[in-house]
């Protein structure tokens, strides 16, 4: 339930002032009395250059607005990649009101003590934490060393020994990670066709009781059942072309009868994207068909380039590079919570906040990817741990592998081998 903006108490702007809101012209500065003055974002720059380092949201905007002198800052968005990794957050004072299910602000003064009560809920969320983290604890303390302003708060708020963390400083994500295995081959599917009025009840599943009525998406899931009935001829696959308008809902017009057939017969079904965010559309969208997130990791699997996903072997090169305490450590400490959190290790458009590397750089984020195609696969250390690996493994027994144009006419090419 959200919380009223009047139920942000002043007691929880203390440990958090000062806290610095910028706008287009003017900045609101909050100060640990909760008193919330608004003046000249230059004036704010100056007040800010002698003050303590400010609680703040997506700094390089901040700084920007305030004239481009880099500060220290404390920004929330850095807090939540350490307390909730993994998790969808928009970038934005609003975002963050969103994700915390706090009141949406109205003002500037609004949007300064939203911060201070986001600061104080996402460390109560550590502390209160049911299972202590004693991973989290080792790497907030190595962020606290290499000077993260909101490593002495976080290291405070959470259980555990962060003297056991060795010399990697708990940032050794990949010796925490399961390991994958291998399975017998998956018999080949069968060939049970998808009856029309079966995807017509499917799709009424999917949208749900009380959905508005779109006899032209019911048409179009009726239609889309051909693709699926068993092949007249070896090598001569059926094909289907079928348009309709925007917001018809297409989308779960061709899930309810691909979800059919690969429960019917046990196969999977690719579904090929032109772009990353239609792969997004489509994994969203079939969180109708799996609510339950850990049903739907088995169920459906994103396949990508390898271009797309984290690198243990080139996150070690970085740790041992940086020493554990160099100038990356803070960015390391980051990626190695969301590492042992994310679904898939898809850091170009799946779970990983892409604005951490506007915050913390690219180098030790976006930059840890398998760019240019160094992979040394078996022969390398982590090769059982890989989550390039795993997503081509789990692809092999899911019922729905969302994947794009490219990389599906290559399975093609190869007759279904992977890579």
């Amino acid at each position: 339930m959200a919380t009223p903006t009047t139920a942000l108490e002043t007691a929880a702007t203390v440990s958090f002032a000062p806290v610095l809101v910028a706008g287009i012209r003017d900045a609101v500065i909050l100060d640990a009395s909760g008193a919330a003055r608004r003046m000249p974002c230059a004036e704010a720059a100056a007040e800010i250059a002698r003050a303590a380092p400010p609680v703040l949201c997506h700094a390089p905007t901040v700084t920007r607005r305030l004239g481009g002198r880099a500060f220290a800052a404390r920004d929330v968005l850095e807090l939540i990649a350490f307390v909730r990794p993994a998790r969808f957050c928009v970038p934005t004072v609003s975002g963050v009101a969103a994700a915390l299910e706090l009141a949406p602000p109205r003002t500037l003064e609004d949007e300064a003590r939203c911060l201070a009560r986001a600061a104080a809920m996402l460390l109560e969320e550590l502390a209160a934490a049911d299972a202590p983290d004693a991973d989290a604890a080792a790497i907030a303390a190595t962020m606290a060393r290499a000077g993260w302003p909101w490593g002495g708060a976080v290291a405070a708020a959470l259980p555990g020994d962060a003297g056991r963390s060795g010399a990697a400083g708990g940032l050794d994500v990949w010796r925490r990670l399961d390991q994958w295995a291998e399975h017998a081959p998956e018999p080949r599917p069968g060939d049970r066709p998808v009856a029309p009025r079966d995807a017509r009840r499917r799709l009424a599943r999917l949208v749900g009781p009380g959905a508005e009525a779109r006899p032209q998406q019911s048409d179009y899931a009726s239609a889309a059942c051909a693709a699926f009935a068993p092949r007249e001829e070896a090598g001569a696959p059926n094909v289907v072309i079928a348009e309709a308008g925007t917001g018809v809902g297409k989308t779960l017009g061709y899930i309810a009868p691909a979800s059919l057939w690969a429960e019917n017969n046990d196969g999977a079904v690719w579904v090929s994207t032109y772009t990353r965010n239609l792969q997004r559309q489509v994994d969203g969208e079939l969180d109708r068909l799996h609510p339950d997130p850990a049903v739907k990791a088995g169920k459906v699997v994103i396949r990508k380039g390898r271009e797309n996903y984290l690198c243990l072997l080139n996150m070690q090169d970085a740790v041992q590079r940086d020493a554990a305490e160099g100038a990356g450590a803070v960015a390391l400490g980051l990626m190695a919570r969301w590492a042992a959190h994310t679904r898939s290790g898809d850091m170009v458009g799946g779970d990983f906040p892409t604005w951490l590397a506007d915050l913390v750089g690219y180098r030790d984020t976006i930059g840890l990817t398998d760019r240019r195609g160094e992979c040394i696969y078996s022969a390398c250390d982590h090769y059982h741990k890989c989550f390039i690996e795993r997503t081509v493994r789990q692809a092999r027994r899911a019922d729905i592998v969302v994947a794009n144009h490219a990389l599906v006419m290559t399975q093609a090419a190869l007759g279904g081998l992977d890579d």
